[in-house]
């Protein structure tokens, strides 16, 4: 693989990359420089793709920094196709046209550059994007089958994706811009799901920082605006037009429902109005919530008049600038630097009761910069105006973008051999560096060509560059090409189960951990292919702890066969299903048909902890298995329990949770560990209301909770599990494994659980009194209790006491 940078690379502005691989030429992204420095080009580098022209350009999002140059890239290669998600077409329109504006006006002045392209050259650009869905696998060259790619979601903007590359010469993920936080509008990235790769090209925008809490500053942000609103001034937030605007949309509906922000009206004006309907307009991007929203309030996202949210036209706005009357003014650009923000910036500066909030990165050189240095009384020019700066000036953190730690953690998951960073101011790149250790890390500049081979014995031919860069990456061991199922006709190839995999297994080889590769060819044989491998390991993806135990060995995982399951033994047989023997034919192991109810069982080892249950409606137990199954029992120690031999079927939930350390402290100590861990488990903020709301009609079994909430830690799971036992037949029925909603007029008709209801769908913010004190709602609530902050503290009280726990029935809202 070699990688050309001709723009993005130890800067934020301008992204694009050649990818040369197998002979062939893919470009990523053709990005401008919004805020180019004097004597800098506003566009990438494109003569270095004299010698290597693209056969193929993919798209990962739409911001201009990755997009700004795409129609003189399309003018240049008429003939290449161009792929992007369907969100990031939509967006990706709004932004270039008013590009083509902006270049149009700039070109009119006596020192004004001439326009890079005009609008036929942008409606032949978006005549040619291909739409692609995530997770879609295709060929980016008709011609070269064996060059995959599937696009990820990458969680920054609507649309935004990760590029997965599967190549003859290796894997490759290149990130884009990333946000592993949840939005409102948009789900994070899952990191848990990332696949691995040789080499990864990596943003690195906050490489030297670290986030403060989201909802924190999502608060401090309404604060802000309140206090403004409430001495009758007015609030500019100026805002990237995708996807930082929709946030601030969203953010200010929530606060203001819930009665913490007066209801003043809200005006988005600029290109913030377009962007706002584009992405009401691919709602199947949007976050869950959001799409639920849509189909259940059927009332629009962001401009809403009958909620004082109006869309602002150009003839409207002069009027609005002259108005007195508290509002909220959401305008592009976010820097200060274009668009409508600089109209009305240069009013509001001037007003002492007014405020200026920033809600996203500030070039240096920006409007938006300076402003953040200026002093009260300082002249300060804003668009075409010099005017002195009165306003209260604020900068909160809503970045789209992942923040140094979330950034390592994705890395560590994907285990590249290569690391490079890109799209990062250079000391900011830098600071990242120095996180992964020995792991090979490259920091190119614009220009810098990088070679990776994946040849054996290490062999390496330096490559011929025209850049003034040029270095080779060699890996410290030999590569292996991993193929997904698309690169070849696995569709006639029957899968195995989980159960004929552990039975192989302990039929070849009981005592020994397994690969998957191992496991697919033990029982394929000659008619196994690399293609079926990520078939086998989505296998291995849900919970198979009944059958194997994984562990890791460096980036490779093995897997351990169990030695019991309950209803199977190797020694049996299964009609229907045959296992392909190693010369292609069928073996004589077949497995057993069993129950489904019995197969879902899965019997712990010893050190295993478990939620147990004696009756139906009895309480739940956190307990610690000490030995193995014999004869339908186990011995297990409760944090209500002494340690006894107990029928298997008191194990209601298995939530993936191992002690085996405990197994060599004595009985009552072990009880003790787990009262003092019940303890804690009981005073998590487990609201099972808020999944009741959530899955209406869906019914789900504790593993789907699980993967739904996202519960990664043993406390999450433990917690949910332990509450889902307690209460959980009081909004749900149980059958079997699964759980299914009760009706909402039952739960409804249940005074309490409907106000408990009610300040669930008030939100986060909510202004509420209980016994004559006045607060907010946090966020936080558990069963029939919620965290509420108090405005004012007694005097007997200190600063933490200001939260406290309420009992839902005391508490209500004040608007």
């Amino acid at each position: 693989m070699e990688f050309t940078f001709l723009g993005g690379a130890s800067e934020v502005g301008g992204s694009c990359t050649l990818l040369r691989v197998a002979g062939r030429c893919v470009l990523i992204d053709g990005g401008m420089r919004p805020a180019a420095r004097e004597g800098q080009a506003r566009i990438p580098d494109l003569a270095l793709l004299d010698d290597n022209p693209p056969e193929a350009l993919l798209i990962t999002h739409a911001h201009i920094d990755h997009t700004g140059s795409l129609p003189l890239i399309a003018s240049l290669y008429p003939h290449i196709p161009i792929y992007a998600t369907e969100s990031t077409r939509a967006l990706t329109e709004i932004l270039l046209r008013d590009s083509v504006r902006i270049m149009g006006q700039e070109g009119l002045k006596p020192d004004g550059e001439t326009p890079l392209y005009n609008e036929e050259q942008v409606d032949a650009l978006l005549g040619r994007i291909r739409p692609v869905g995530f997770h879609q696998v295709f060929a980016p060259i008709p011609t070269a089958p064996e060059i995959r790619v599937s696009y990820l979601p990458a969680g920054h903007i609507l649309g935004a994706a990760m590029l997965y590359f599967v190549t003859p010469e290796g894997t490759l993920l290149h990130t884009g811009d990333i946000s592993v936080t949840d939005q409102r509008t948009i789900r994070g990235l899952d990191i848990a799901s990332l696949p691995g790769a040789d080499v990864m090209i990596c943003e690195g925008t906050y490489g030297n920082r670290a986030h403060s809490s989201r909802r924190e500053e999502e608060r401090k942000f309404a604060e802000a605006v309140q206090a403004t609103v409430a001495r009758n001034g007015r609030v500019l937030c100026p805002a990237f037009a995708v996807g930082r605007a929709q946030e601030i949309v969203l953010i200010l509906k929530s606060y203001r429902a819930s009665g913490y922000i007066s209801p003043v009206p809200i005006y988005l004006d600029g290109m913030v109005r377009s962007v706002c309907a584009a992405y009401q307009g691919q709602s199947h991007d949007l976050h869950p919530h959001l799409q639920r929203y849509l189909k259940n309030a059927r009332r629009p996202l962001f401009v809403d008049p009958d909620l004082h949210i109006f869309a602002v036209r150009s003839h409207e706005r002069a009027a609005l600038i002259a108005r007195k009357e508290p509002a909220i003014i959401i305008s592009s650009s976010g820097m200060l630097s274009g668009g409508a923000s600089p109209l009305y910036g240069a009013t509001i500066a001037t007003r002492e009761q007014d405020a200026l909030l920033l809600t996203g990165y500030q070039d240096e050189e920006s409007p938006g910069a300076a402003l953040l240095r200026a002093r009260p009384g300082m002249p300060l020019q804003i668009g075409s105006q010099r005017v002195p700066l009165a306003c209260k000036v604020e900068k909160y953190n809503l970045s789209g973008h992942a923040d140094a730690e979330q950034i390592s953690q994705v890395v560590t998951k994907v285990g590249p051999r290569c690391l490079i960073l890109v799209h990062g101011a250079p000391d900011a790149l830098e600071a990242l560096k120095q996180r992964f250790g020995e792991m090979r890390v490259e920091i190119p500049v614009v220009g810098s060509k990088l070679t990776f081979h994946a040849a054996r014995q290490g062999l390496l031919t330096p490559a011929s560059s025209r850049a003034s860069i040029s270095r080779a990456i060699l890996p410290e061991a030999p590569l292996t090409a991993p193929e997904l199922a698309f690169l070849d006709n696995t569709e006639s190839m029957a899968l195995p189960s989980i159960e004929s995999l552990w039975l192989l297994a302990r039929k070849l080889g009981p005592l020994r951990p397994w690969t998957v590769v191992e496991l697919g060819q033990a029982y394929y044989g000659s008619a196994y292919r690399p293609a079926l491998r990520p078939l086998i390991e989505q296998i291995f993806k849900s919970d198979t702890s009944a059958y194997f135990k994984r562990s890791r060995i460096g980036a490779q995982s093995i897997y351990q066969p169990c030695e019991t399951v309950l209803g199977l033994s190797f020694s049996t047989t299964l009609p229907g299903e045959q296992l392909m023997g190693r010369g292609g034919g069928p073996t004589s192991l077949t497995l057993p048909q069993v129950p489904a109810t019995e197969l879902s069982r899965r019997i712990p080892g010893a050190g295993t902890v478990v939620i147990v249950q004696g009756q139906k409606n009895s309480a739940p137990y956190l307990a610690l298995t000490l030995s193995p199954e014999h004869n339908g029992g186990i011995r297990m120690v409760a944090d209500g329990w002494k340690a006894a031999t107990r029928p298997l079927s008191m194990i209601q939930l298995l939530p993936d949770v191992q002690r085996p350390e405990w197994l060599h402290l004595p009985e009552e100590s072990i009880k003790a560990h787990l009262k003092q861990w019940r303890h804690k488990l009981d005073r998590a903020w487990v609201d099972l209301f808020a999944w009741w709301r959530s899955c209406q009609r869906s019914s789900f079994s504790f593993t789907s909770l699980c993967r739904d909430l996202e519960l990664r830690q043993a406390d999450e799971r433990l917690g949910w599990g332990l509450e889902l036992l307690t209460h959980g037949l009081l909004l749900f029925r149980h059958h079997g494994e699964m759980w299914h909603p009760l009706d909402a007029a039952r739960i409804y008709a249940n005074g309490g659980f409907a106000h408990h209801l009610r300040l669930l769908e008030a939100g986060e913010g909510s202004a509420i009194e209980v016994n004559g004190r006045i607060g907010c709602l946090t966020g936080r609530s558990s069963w029939r209790l919620f965290e509420v902050r108090w405005d004012e503290l007694l005097e007997t009280e200190d600063e933490m006491d200001r939260l406290a726990q309420v009992r839902a029935s005391t508490i209500h809202l004040l608007f």
